[in-house]
């Protein structure tokens, strides 16, 4: 049987001879009564607390034949009262001098064969060293990286770098910490391999070609998941609150010039004058259309370099069936100056983001006027569109007069506290027209305006 060192802890000791096992047989029938088993319990949780063989139990309202056991094997008169207080130095001096002649430590491993007898102290120290390993391990990595690269500046500066890591991570166990180490491995490489924005690549064939694992970089894998972490920690600023789920995604793979699908992302627009393609030429797509709605995927603004509109005020329409409202009072009424127009449909995806893009790069003088919902959404969209693109997004009736117009169309729907609260935050940039909606405490929508929108564009 094992042994204790000057500590109180196990040590290793050979395999039991034939004497050992059968003594061991006979500890094991003599412990296995009754009255032993919620002493035996709290001795092993006693011990495991401490880390050695100090302190002791409280056996509270125990039985006759508890209390004639233990005081008989103990060597003690019989308890005068239902609780019990027993030292761990009496349980071991008792074992040292019976029949068994073993430790407490050798009773609890026979007596919880399939319970490692691991105690505070030791896990403590356990931890300690798996955490200073973990963070070995994390700053070697640094260690691998040239201070230029951006998984070193990543792994430095970034919310979800070297510091979130560990803390993260440091107490896990450790197969998990070999898994995490893995994962960032690989997103250093794919940091430190992003392709040039004007040979944007495939997710999934960046993917193969870096780790020969297409769908490792997929957003439900873990290292798919800290890439993205990693790129909107290197994007300046990083996205906020208001993107979420799979359009965050889009735009942080949109930043890195990874495509993922460039086919499902679409446009609607109405009227654009102009498209050229990559190789210069003139591409008869948008002539064709004439005064047709096209609906245009990414993959099609991937293919062009340039495009104009037909005057320089372009209108965003945040709701697509009030686009189309729109869009059929102009068809009634062509005219030479009638404008692009353009649905986001409700938060701008990737290829709204690559059209506007395009335009606002044919011309510094093109501005977008755009138009959505009265809500916490519908002004979240207006500043991710005005922050990026601070030189040509303007506001297109999004006033308090116009909110009044749409609650007027009905009585809007009311708003929760905690949306109404977050409001606060777009005072600065909206004005009068947030204190409006926080006094009214009602959400009202685009559809309630659309006599008005169709009125200005009419008369352009």
């Amino acid at each position: 049987m094992a042994d204790v060192d000057q500590t109180g802890h196990h040590t290793d000791s050979p395999e039991p001879h034939a004497g050992d096992a059968q003594a061991i047989r006979h500890m094991v029938t003599f412990f296995q009564r009754p009255a032993f088993q919620r002493l035996l319990q709290m001795l092993r949780q006693k011990y495991i607390e401490r880390g050695e063989i100090e302190g002791q139990v409280v056996l509270t309202a125990s039985l006759p034949e508890e209390r004639r056991e233990i005081a008989s094997f103990l060597g003690k008169p019989l308890y005068p009262t239902d609780t019990l207080r027993i030292k761990l130095r009496d349980v071991e001096a008792a074992l040292r001098q019976s029949r068994f002649q073993c430790s407490l430590v050798d009773l609890l491993q026979v007596m919880f064969p399939d319970q490692p007898l691991i105690t505070r102290p030791q896990q403590r120290q356990l931890r300690l060293h798996r955490q200073e390993q973990f963070w070995q391990q994390l700053q070697a990595l640094q260690a691998s990286q040239a201070e230029g690269q951006q998984g070193y500046r990543w792994l430095l500066q970034g919310n979800h770098g070297l510091a979130w890591l560990f803390s993260q991570y440091k107490n896990a166990p450790s197969e998990e910490q070999q898994r995490q180490l893995a994962s960032i491995q690989t997103v250093l490489l794919a940091l430190n391999r992003l392709p040039e924005a004007t040979s944007p690549q495939r997710l999934a064939i960046f993917a193969q070609n870096i780790t020969g694992d297409p769908h490792c970089l997929d957003g439900g894998r873990p290292a798919g998941r800290l890439l993205l972490m990693a790129l909107n920690d290197l994007t300046e600023p990083p996205l906020d609150a208001a993107f979420q789920g799979r359009a965050m995604e889009l735009q942080l793979y949109h930043n890195a010039h990874l495509l993922v699908d460039t086919i499902s992302s679409a446009v609607a627009v109405f009227n654009l004058a102009h498209a050229v393609d990559l190789d210069g030429k003139s591409d008869p797509l948008l002539e064709a259309a004439g005064a047709r709605i096209l609906l245009l995927p990414l993959a099609q603004l991937l293919r062009w370099q340039r495009i104009t509109p037909t005057a320089p005020a372009i209108y965003l329409i945040e709701n697509p069936q009030v686009f189309e409202e729109v869009v059929a009072n102009l068809s009634n009424s062509p005219d030479s100056s009638t404008p692009t127009i353009i649905c986001t449909s409700g938060w701008p995806g990737m290829a709204v983001m690559k059209l506007l893009d395009l335009l606002a790069q044919d011309s510094a003088d093109h501005h977008f006027y755009y138009s959505g919902d009265f809500d916490l959404k519908g002004l979240q969209i207006a500043a991710y569109l005005q922050d990026a693109y601070p030189q040509h997004c303007r506001f297109w009736h999004f006033d308090p007069q116009a909110y009044a117009m749409a609650l007027g169309a009905g009585e809007g729907i009311v708003a929760s506290s905690d949306e109404l609260q977050q409001l606060q935050s777009s005072v600065e940039r909206f004005g009068p027209l947030v204190e409006q909606m926080q006094m009214t405490g009602r959400w009202a929508y685009q559809e309630g305006i659309v006599s008005l929108l169709i009125s200005d564009v009419l008369v352009i």
